[in-house]
């Protein structure tokens, strides 16, 4: 198994405005798209890694949500224990399921991530 790893930050309305279905439809835009598995379909920019395990996986998605979580609503950022976080996203992964997670940031910005399992 490959583990793609994906990333978008940008404003909350392009993620939750009324334009959503358009922006995010567009699979030759830079924005998360409206379908999990699109994400491979999305720019290769928006690409951060690929993995063969899922703990390379979930390494970066700790990197990615550490750096975050500062500008992150408390809650989010500790409303879920890390070891329940990280635990259940291994699971995930290791079972073959892929992950998609976004949060809202300080100053209307938005952080889209994602693991897409490909095997």
């Amino acid at each position: 198994m490959v583990f793609h790893c994906y990333l978008w930050h940008g404003d909350t309305v392009t993620v939750q405005g009324p334009k959503r279905d358009a922006l995010c439809g567009d699979l030759n835009m830079a924005t998360p798209p409206v379908m999990t598995r699109d994400w491979l379909k999305k720019p290769q920019s928006m690409l951060q890694r690929n993995t063969s395990t899922p703990e390379g996986a979930v390494s970066w998605l700790e990197e990615v949500f550490d750096q975050h979580a500062p500008k992150m609503a408390h809650s989010q950022a500790t409303g879920i224990s890390r070891p329940d976080r990280f635990g259940s996203a291994l699971a995930d992964l290791q079972s073959g399921t892929d992950l998609s997670w976004g949060f809202p940031l300080a100053g209307s910005k938005y952080l889209a991530l994602a693991v897409i399992v490909v095997r």
